[in-house]
This record gives structure tokens, C-alpha cells and sequence, in this order.
């Protein structure tokens, strides 16, 4: 009988699929971490490309625009510059204000009534408005914007006169977005403004990721303790190291998070608390295997 020939070439190995299945996670990786980068970048980018154009006035008006310079979540608050724009009805010949002219702004947590002096360009006014929110449900955190404005000619007799008003909010703080934006015309000279602000999609992407890692530091430490009980690795005082160092690195990467969200957030009940105790595990069931392993070696010593 002939014997058969096998080409090695068809031959497979554990060692070859291993390699295989190493290629495969290798790449995998590379591109999710690739897609992550170009997500994050574009995301940043977005809304960084509107330009500020002044407002055009009603007839015989003003117009009123917010512009955000910071949001602070813990504060439930955000801080911006109040910019007005008069009508030619209410200029000089030299662009300057003819008539004393006061906006209200409720609610404020700095000023509610801010005057313009006749005579004068007005100029732009810090103020800061409450933004209810929950802070704690980041990075899906949404903070709720609004603000009723009226403004007055003449302030100094009795209620003034009404001077008709138009708002508008000029977004662009990094980090964040502005949408569902709505104005409602209460009266010729009073106008309510509403929306929401929400984390940037380049902030939801960083903190995705890095959630991912956590995750995945927390499965490598389960495979290498398993890995040591089936005794496909041996476990070497290097390797129990290497987990109580993966302990400590979780509190670094969780300060890596934009924005900085306080400690007790959900991303913490539903990941890091559990991710930090499940290598807390491992260190507890690492340091039992070298116990055990220098017991069994004492005991042979002695036989």
C-alpha cells in the first residue's frame, strides 16, 4: 500500500490558531480604538465652525443675546455675558444709546436688572443663570436653560416704557452642546428663552472608552487568576504584583474622565465600584495561591 503524505503546510497547530486568534483581537482593537479617535475628533470639532453675526433688532428695539462662556454642573449653573443691540430708532448720529434702557432677567443668580446709561454703547454684562440638573447621571447628564427677558426705556419713571425685545443664545463652550432651543414671545417687550444643554459627543466617546478599559483590565485580571487555578500559568509573586498594580492604575484612569464628574456618579455604581472589586478579588485569590504554594513547598522541604 502507498503511504499517504501529508503536507505540513495544511497541517494545524494550537499554536498557529493561537497566533491567529491574537491577529484577529490585535486588529479588532486597532480599528475600534481608530474609529474612537476619529469619533472623538469630530465630535470636538462640532460647533466650533459657527461664527458669531450680530442680531438684527425689531423696529424700535433691542436684541438680547446670551453667550455661555462656562458651564459648572456641580453649581447647577451657567455663566455668560449678556450682549445687547439697538435698533437705529434708539442710536444717535454717533451709535451711541438715546435713552436709558434696563433689562430684567429672571431668574439670575447674579443680577436681575441690568442698566444701560444713556449715552452710551452698551456693553457686554456678566450674569449667571440656574441650569437644574443632575450632575450624578454622567456622561448623559442634561441640564435644563431657561430665562424670561423685558426690557424698559426710561427706567427712572415709574415702569418705564415698554421696549420691544427679541432674544437669541450663542453657544460655544467646549465640551458641550445647546439644542432643542425655543422662544416664546410673551409680550412686545418680555420674551422667554428655553433649552438644553448636554455633554459633547466627544466627551460621551472619551468616557465610553474609557469605561471599556476599566471593563477590560478587570477581565484580564479574572483570565490570569483562572488561568493560574487550571494551572495553564504559574503564578509567580511578578504576576500577583502586576494585579494589585491594576488596583491603583483604576484610580487614575477614573480621574481621566472629561469633565470631571464627583465621585458616586452611576458610571461608578454601574462600572468602577464593580470593576475595583472584582480585582480586589483576585488580588485576595492571588495572595491565597502563593500562600498556598509556599505551605506545599514547606511541607515537601520537610518530607
Amino acid at each position: 500500500m502507498a503511504e499517504r503524505r501529508t503536507d505540513k503546510s495544511d497541517v494545524k497547530t494550537p499554536a498557529s490558531d493561537n497566533s491567529r486568534i491574537r491577529r484577529i483581537v490585535a486588529a479588532i482593537l486597532v480599528v475600534v480604538f481608530a474609529l474612537g479617535y476619529i469619533a472623538v475628533i469630530v465630535f470636538y470639532r462640532t460647533g466650533f465652525d459657527q461664527t458669531f453675526s450680530p442680531p438684527t433688532p425689531p423696529k424700535g428695539g433691542v436684541a438680547v443675546v446670551f453667550a455661555p462662556t462656562k458651564v459648572d454642573p456641580d453649581a447647577r449653573s451657567t455663566s455668560g455675558d449678556v450682549l445687547m443691540f439697538l435698533s437705529p430708532e434708539l442710536l444717535d448720529s454717533s451709535g451711541k444709546s438715546k435713552v436709558p434702557l434696563r433689562l430684567e432677567l429672571f431668574p439670575a443668580l447674579t443680577k436681575n436688572s441690568l442698566d444701560y446709561a444713556a449715552g452710551q454703547i452698551p456693553s457686554p454684562v456678566a450674569v449667571t443663570i440656574p441650569t437644574p440638573g443632575i450632575v450624578q447621571q454622567y456622561p448623559i447628564d442634561t441640564y435644563q436653560v431657561g430665562f424670561s427677558a423685558r426690557t424698559t426705556a426710561n427706567p427712572v419713571l415709574g415702569r418705564g416704557t415698554e421696549v420691544p425685545t427679541q432674544t437669541s443664545v450663542f453657544f460655544q463652550v467646549p465640551g458641550w452642546n445647546l439644542a432643542e432651543v425655543q422662544v416664546t414671545q410673551d409680550s412686545a417687550s418680555e420674551v422667554t428663552t428655553t433649552a438644553v444643554i448636554s455633554r459633547s459627543g466627544s466627551t460621551k466617546t472619551v468616557a465610553a472608552l474609557m469605561l471599556v478599559l476599566m471593563v477590560a483590565l478587570a477581565v484580564i485580571a479574572v483570565l490570569v487568576v483562572q488561568s493560574t487555578a487550571t494551572g495553564r500559568m504559574r503564578l509567580e509573586l511578578n504576576v500577583a504584583s502586576w494585579i494589585t498594580a491594576m488596583l491603583f492604575a483604576l484610580l487614575p484612569i477614573r480621574g481621566f474622565l472629561p469633565g470631571d464628574p464627583p465621585i458616586g456618579s452611576w458610571i461608578d455604581i454601574l462600572v468602577f465600584f464593580w470593576v475595583e472589586a472584582t480585582i480586589m478579588v483576585c488580588v485576595a485569590l492571588a495572595a491565597i495561591g502563593l500562600l498556598m504554594r509556599a505551605r506545599e513547598k514547606r511541607r515537601s522541604s520537610k518530607v
